[in-house]
């Protein structure tokens, strides 16, 4: 029994956000250099904070982001899983993850063009791969 409740405190490892890269061109299809893309993800079931990291883009309007991994406990995803809960029809739970671009006066998402929605990692594939078209903000 006592090995049994100990095993919940162990930390595992799981893909908390893909490899992720990005390509960032105007509304003409020419790549922008200089500008910030961010990576925003969070594993709802396990942890309770968001992360962000930004990157600027090269020449070729790219940028490319590292597999990161999440080390919990299952303990730790219970508890994380039930205060998300908390939040109703509003919750989230499991790994999400987005991309967008900014910088001067130009700003964009990356758009799922045959749904209209922004793209959200949920768990797979273990790389992602996205075009941003920027825009200027609006």
């Amino acid at each position: 029994m006592v090995f049994v409740v100990g095993a919940g405190f162990v930390p595992f490892r799981a893909l908390n956000c893909p490899v992720w890269d990005v390509w960032v061109t105007d509304q003409k299809g020419m790549p922008v250099s200089g500008i910030t893309v961010r990576l925003t993800y969070r594993n709802y079931s396990a942890e309770p904070v968001s992360h962000e990291i930004d990157a600027v883009t090269d020449a070729r309007g790219h940028v490319e982001f590292g597999a990161r991994t999440l080390s919990a406990s299952f303990f730790s995803r219970f508890v994380s899983t039930i205060s998300c809960a908390m939040g109703g029809t509003h919750a989230s739970f499991g790994p999400h993850a987005w991309v967008f671009a900014f910088g001067g006066s130009l700003e964009g998402l990356d758009i799922d063009k045959r749904r209209n929605v922004v793209v959200d990692w949920t768990g797979k594939p273990d790389h992602m791969e996205s075009r941003i078209v920027v825009g200027p903000r609006l």
